[in-house]
């Protein structure tokens, strides 16, 4: 799967900087299309959902479930620059 999305140049991935922090190599990191679109539907069905309870009040559904997703992606980031090997992001994010 890597492979292929590695050839292709199509819409379906999103190119990351490696950090200089973390990897001292040059290149990117790769992120599919997946990995944002399905989390993101989930975090703007929480958004409805928290908007339907209570229009004015506080939004802890869409709070908790960007943060959840913003905690998957430091874990796989953090995953693919110690390991060297390509993680599904998706892996993380369940």
């Amino acid at each position: 799967m890597v492979k292929v999305a590695t050839t292709l140049d199509v819409p379906i991935k999103l190119l990351w900087p490696k950090s200089l922090l973390l990897d001292g190599g040059q290149g990117h990191t790769m992120l599919g299309l997946g990995d944002v679109v399905i989390p993101g539907t989930f975090i703007a069905l929480a958004l409805r959902y928290d908007h339907h309870r209570n229009k004015n009040g506080p939004r802890p559904y869409f709070y908790m479930s960007l943060g959840g997703y913003l905690v998957g992606l430091v874990a796989t980031m953090y995953v693919m620059h110690r390991y060297g090997q390509a993680q599904p992001a998706l892996l993380y994010l369940r």
